[in-house]
């Protein structure tokens, strides 16, 4: 067995890796495990049957990249239908943030300012009382030590505003780091919700795709019959197909073909439901259009 194929399977020429042959099995609708073996190969012979009989059946056709039209149009359907949640997060400006911040640090700053200048008021107020008591009022001992007092006063306050800054600056930094660490879930949360989405619409698209191969496969065999309402056993030994062959085509029909089936008057459809009656007989036959042929 060479790496993407198995001994007596050989796949279409031009799929000679293990990606392409994956890619194969995708639009096939069978397991995706990069080897060319009985299933996907049965898939893709069944598939190559119903172009071949397109015309009578409504099939697909392959485009010059080998990808089936068919199958890319169950999944854009699928995946344009599915409504994939998103997050976005509004993040502020620097300057939003730093107006919140400020707002919130600033009073207290201003009080805390506010208050050493009272104070620095109040021991000035003291000195000058206790220097007229002294008989120093004018002296320049007093009036230096109040310009110290002064000097003091504005080095507190000067450090309350470089650690007003440093603290206002630290919130805005940590602020905007949490935003962008929020943008970057939300973005990873967007990735994997689409991928989901693709995901999903691959399965189901596949899924659709296999049904629609049985149909064809199944089209295909009632058409190579040769049977179109001959009467009794000898068209379902003609046709070399079983009682179960004509239920499975029957029941892998869409609801609207099965409709068209058991009451449309055109020569396609009522040549297909004389063959089937006549291979099933009337019970079964009745049971069927019971089952699948309601108007």
């Amino acid at each position: 067995m060479a790496s993407y194929y198995m001994d007596g399977y050989a796949p279409p020429q031009g799929v000679n890796s293990a990606s392409k042959v994956k890619e194969y099995q995708r639009q096939l609708g069978v397991k995706v495990d990069g080897i060319w073996g009985p299933d996907t190969d049965a898939a893709y012979r069944a598939s190559i049957a119903s172009q071949q009989s397109a015309q009578n059946t409504g099939g697909f056709t392959w485009g010059d990249s080998g990808r089936d039209q068919t199958f890319d149009g169950y999944y854009n359907a699928i995946k344009s239908s599915l409504s994939v949640p998103t997050v976005t997060v509004k993040t502020p400006s620097k300057e939003e943030v730093s107006s919140m911040w400020s707002s919130i640090l600033r009073p207290g700053v201003d009080a805390a300012i506010e208050k050493r200048n009272e104070a620095a008021e109040r021991d000035m107020a003291e000195l000058d009382a206790d220097a007229v008591s002294r008989g120093m009022g004018g002296s320049s001992f007093v009036t230096s030590v109040k310009a110290r007092e002064m000097e003091e006063a504005q080095d507190d306050i000067n450090d309350m505003e470089a650690q007003y800054g440093a603290v206002l600056a630290e919130r805005i930094y940590e602020t905007l780091s949490k935003y962008d660490q929020m943008n970057l879930s939300a973005q990873q949360y967007n990735a994997d919700a689409a991928a989901s989405a693709a995901k999903t619409a691959l399965s189901m698209a596949s899924d659709w795709y296999s049904q629609y191969l049985s149909q064809q496969a199944a089209a295909a065999k009632l058409q190579t019959s040769g049977g179109s309402g001959s009467s009794g056993s000898s068209s379902s030994k003609k046709s070399g197909l079983s009682t179960e062959d004509y239920t499975e085509y029957v029941r892998n029909l869409t609801a609207a073909q099965q409709k068209l089936l058991f009451n449309s008057d055109t020569e396609y459809w009522s040549s297909r439901r004389d063959e089937i009656y006549s291979a099933l007989g009337s019970t079964l036959y009745e049971n069927l259009k019971k089952q699948y042929g309601g108007k």
